[in-house]
């Protein structure tokens, strides 16, 4: 299976990013359907169900208690000379912890160790005559504020790849206390 370690956004800040979304609907350039948005920790890969239990268990390592995230501020990756991702930045000290903590205990799996440059992606970018709307885009909402929520667990989610997007599914939940 197709897996990925993320922490979700409350439907509060779901709403107001699909908010924000709609002034992406620029030819060439696909939304993240508001059911999807979360924050990725780690992206594993497939993995088998042996695999599947090493995870969780390097899951229940992960030693931090519930704390508030704040989403503000637009971007893009790689940059905007060539933006392939326009994302909503994440605010939170607890979250290069536990993307440390994962990390170590992923590389002993044989997991490539990752950077971390916390975000929740909200579109990708296809193809561009014209890349104005973008800018005007990121320069418009490049101190939005989008406001909190508690983060009290990560998950483990499996991704389905099908012909009209991914489909999402939580296979295994750490609650932080």
């Amino acid at each position: 299976m197709r897996t990925f370690i993320a922490v979700e956004v409350d439907e509060r800040l779901r709403e107001k990013m699909a908010e924000l979304q709609k002034q992406l609907s620029i030819d060439g350039v696909k939304l993240v359907e508001k059911e999807n948005l979360h924050l990725t920790m780690h992206f594993l890969g497939e993995i088998d169900d042996t695999m599947k239990g090493k995870v969780t268990q390097a899951m229940e390592k992960v030693n931090c208690r519930k704390f508030e995230m704040s989403c503000n501020c637009a971007g893009a990756f790689p940059n905007r000379n060539y933006i392939r991702v326009i994302w909503v930045g994440v605010d939170a000290p607890e979250l290069k912890s536990i993307h440390d903590q994962l990390g170590g205990e992923l590389a002993r799996l044989g997991f490539k160790k990752e950077d971390f440059s916390p975000h929740i992606t909200l579109a990708r970018v296809k193809f561009l005559k014209d890349k104005t709307k973008l800018i005007e885009f990121l320069e418009t909402n490049a101190e939005t504020e989008l406001g909190d929520c508690t983060v009290d667990r990560i998950l483990l989610k499996k991704s389905t790849l099908t012909p009209k997007g991914p489909v999402y599914e939580n296979v295994y939940e750490k609650k932080l206390i």
